[in-house]
C-alpha cells in the first residue's frame, strides 16, 4: 500500500510539473528546450525529495543544470556564449547531487564531484578566458594538458584499487 501511495505521489508530482511546465511556455518568452528540461528536472528532484530515490535524484539534478544552462546561455546572461554556461550549468548539477544526497541523507557517493568539478573547472576557465584575466598562453596549456589529469586521477585510483 505505501509503494503505491509513492508510486502516486510521484506520478501526481510529475503531472503537475509538466502542467506547469506547458502552462509557463505558453505566456513567458522561454525556450522550449530548456523550460522541458527544468521542468522534468524540478519533477524528477521532487520525486527524489518525497520518494527518497536517489535515481531519481541524479537525473533531475543532470536536468536542471543543462536546462539551467542553456537558459543562461539563450538569454546571453555576462556576454558568455551559450556552451560556457551549459557547462557550468552541468557542473553545478552534479555538485547539487551530491550536496543533496547528503542533506537527504540518500547515499554517500563522491563520483559527483568528478564530473561536477572538471566542469565547473572547464566552464570556469572560458569564463575567465572570456575577461582575459589569464594569459592566452596559460589558456593554451590547460586546454592542451587537462586530460592529462584525468589519466594521472585514473591510475591513482587504480594503484589505490590494486593495493587493496
Amino acid at each position: 500500500m505505501a509503494r503505491a501511495r509513492k508510486s502516486n505521489l510521484g506520478f501526481g508530482v510529475m503531472l503537475v510539473v509538466v502542467g506547469g511546465v506547458l502552462l509557463v511556455t505558453r505566456f513567458a518568452l522561454v525556450g522550449t528546450a530548456p523550460a522541458w528540461l527544468l521542468g522534468l528536472g524540478v519533477g524528477l528532484a521532487l520525486i527524489a525529495i518525497v520518494g527518497s530515490s536517489y535515481g531519481a535524484l541524479v537525473g533531475g539534478m543532470i536536468l536542471l543544470g543543462l536546462g539551467s544552462g542553456m537558459l543562461l546561455g539563450d538569454r546571453g546572461v555576462g556576454g558568455l556564449p551559450n556552451g560556457s554556461w551549459i557547462l557550468l550549468g552541468l557542473g553545478a548539477g552534479f555538485v547539487g547531487i551530491w550536496v543533496l544526497a547528503l542533506i537527504l541523507k540518500l547515499r554517500r557517493h563522491w563520483w559527483p564531484l568528478v564530473p561536477g568539478v572538471v566542469l565547473l573547472a572547464v566552464g570556469g576557465a572560458r569564463f575567465y578566458r572570456h575577461f582575459a584575466l589569464i594569459p592566452p598562453e596559460v589558456m593554451v596549456a590547460v586546454r592542451t594538458w587537462w586530460p592529462a589529469l584525468l589519466v594521472v586521477a585514473g591510475a591513482w585510483i587504480l594503484i589505490r584499487a590494486l593495493r587493496s
